[in-house]
Order: structure tokens, then sequence, then C-alpha cells
């Protein structure tokens, strides 16, 4: 098991924010070294407060360009209805996370006209941004990460996969409970070394690669994503996911489900390339999991209509399961099938409609 993330959550009251950030960033990693984890957090990262509609996303994201404190870091999330949204499309190309309130369907046009734009230059910049459908909420995961609460503190995120392979349903609550309560202590130490509140862990099953998800699901299942079955098992596995948390008494915070995020999973990936899972698929999943449409790639030809049916079905998934969900579709300029250099995320198939 790794810490996929520990994300600080920065005030933004401090006059240099700069160094206030890279102050708790150094300290943080000096933690974590004294504490022999080195090898087991694979990212520090800095999320910032919401975007205020007076001030400008490139000015907001040139505060922390370039910081070797950590890894990645977010400017937060901004609204829909912001004078300057378009700059987001500059924040993604300087390798920027931040993510986009969508409150209705009336700002569409425009977020899409965005979300296309930033993938035109290199479609792995559409990997820095999502759209969240729903309530704001806290959660270590990027780029939704936003410090919503204004004061300094951190959460943790996880990567598990590993432990819960071909593993039976029936075994997995023990392991679960057992995953977040040592991982709560260590999150518990690191906000008590560095004088900050403790924001508590989003214990969702999210994947990296060989740390397949999908794999996970397939097995309880017996069957291949996204054949029925797929919908019930994601379901039985959220709520374990939820009953462990209680046993284990831990505090979490953001998203606590299944995640598929399509570029993050080989399963995944293979299934798309093999035609067995298209974007349609997805879309239905989302009423189980909380990222069914994310890290999705998409023909760039991809018509308008096709694109706003999907947010419109998300949206009444969201109010149906009365939950956030957080998207990210990635325009690339190749046709289903095809696969496409994406980044750090490797050859990812573009998906079928």
């Amino acid at each position: 098991m790794k810490i996929r993330s520990v994300t600080l959550f920065v005030s933004g009251d401090k006059q240099d924010i700069r160094e206030h950030a890279t102050s708790l960033g150094i300290m943080l990693s000096a933690n974590i070294e004294s504490m022999l984890l080195s090898d087991s957090v694979w990212s520090i990262r800095i999320a910032l407060p919401p975007v205020g509609n007076q001030e400008s996303l490139a000015k907001k994201a040139s505060q922390l360009a370039d910081l070797d404190a950590v890894n990645y870091f977010s400017i937060g999330c901004v609204e829909d209805t912001h004078p300057t949204l378009e700059e987001a499309i500059d924040v993604t190309r300087n390798g920027v996370f931040i993510s986009i309130n969508m409150r209705s369907m009336k700002s569409f046009e425009r977020i899409e006209n965005i979300l296309r734009r930033i993938c035109e230059e290199e479609p792995s910049n559409g990997s820095r941004i999502s759209v969240n459908i729903g309530s704001t909420i806290l959660t270590p995961y990027f780029p939704s990460a936003c410090n919503i609460y204004g004061e300094d503190g951190l959460a943790l995120s996880l990567l598990y996969p590993s432990l819960l392979r071909k593993k039976l349903l029936s075994q997995f609550q023990d392991i679960l409970a057992e995953v977040y309560a040592s991982t709560e202590k260590v999150g518990l130490k690191l906000s008590e070394s560095l004088g900050i509140k403790y924001y508590g862990i989003d214990a969702s099953l999210s994947p990296w690669m060989e740390e397949s998800v999908a794999e996970i699901i397939e097995f309880a299942s017996g069957v291949r994503i996204p054949l029925p079955g797929t919908f019930s098992t994601i379901r039985e596995v959220n709520d374990l996911i939820e009953n462990a948390i209680q046993a284990s008494r831990v505090i979490a915070t953001g998203y606590n489900e299944v995640m598929l995020p399509a570029a993050e999973d080989n399963v995944l990936k293979e299934r798309i390339a093999s035609d067995e899972i298209r974007l349609r698929d997805l879309v239905h999943l989302t009423a189980a999991c909380v990222a069914g449409v994310d890290m999705v790639v998409i023909p760039d030809d991809t018509p308008s209509s096709i694109l706003r049916g999907i947010f419109r079905d998300l949206f009444e998934i969201a109010s149906l399961k009365n939950r956030t969900l957080s998207v990210r579709v990635i325009f690339a300029p190749a046709e289903p099938g095809e696969k496409i250099k994406l980044g750090f995320f490797g050859d990812t198939p573009v998906i079928q409609l």
C-alpha cells in the first residue's frame, strides 16, 4: 500500500503565499523522511483556496510557478461564472491544476470551449483540469483539490488495489479498515508535526496502471466490465468502503468511492482498446462510482451535442446520488480505437462513443 498523495491545503491569507507554501512543503518533506516514509509517499501536493471573483487565475498560478518544494499544485476551484475563466487555458498549459464548479448547464458552451482549447496544443494538458458537478467538497485528489475551509491543513489519498487483488468481497472490510487506520496514524502525526489541521483521508479505491481497480471489480463480479453484474459489484465495494470507514473510526473526506479513471488503469485501457467499454458505459457507471467519466480520451471532432448529453446525464446522476461528481474529458486528434501518447499516462486508447 502506498500513500498516493499528501495534499497540503494552504491558506490564502498570508502576505507571501509562495514563501508560506514553500515552508510547509519543506517541513512536510523533512517529516516524511524522518518517519522513514519516503518510499511510501508517492507525491506531495499543495491546493489553494477557491479563486475569488476579483482574482486573476493566471496571476494566482504565477504565485506558485516552479515551486520545488512539492510535486504538484492547484490554484483551487473557480466558479463557472468567473469573468476570466478562459485563463484556465494558460494555467493548465503551465503545469498547474485547477477545477471548475459547474453549477448549471447554462455554462456548458463556455466550459466546452475551454476544455477543447486546453487540449489543442497538447491533449495531456486536459489532465490538469476537472469539472465538478455538485456541492464543493474537500478532497486530496487533483485536479479537484481545493482549500474550501481556508485554514492550513492536510489530507491523504491512498493507492491500495494490490492489497485486494484476488480477494473475495467478504475479505475486503477487515483489510480496508486496517489500511485506513494505519494511514490515519500517519496523517495525524504529520499534521501535528506541522502544526496544521488534519482533514482526513479520501478512502477512494483508485488505480494506477498495473494497480488496477477494474481488475478488482472483475474478479469480484466474475464478469468483464461493463457486463451485467459490474454495477452491483461496484455498489457493494462502495458499501464496504463506507463500512470500513465507520469500523476504523477514521476521519474521511472527499469522495470515498470506487474510481475508474480510464487512462490510469491498465485493464480499463485494454477494455477500451478492444471496444468492450464505450463512453456510454462509463456515463452509466457513474451512477455507481464517482469517477466514471474521468481521464477519458475522445476524438476532437466529437459533436457538441454528444458532450452536452454527457453533462446533462451527469447532472441528473449527481442529483440522484446526492454526491459530487468530477469529470475529465480529453480531446485528441485521433479516431476511436487509435492510441495516443498521453504524457506520463503512456499510450491511451481513444474511446468509442
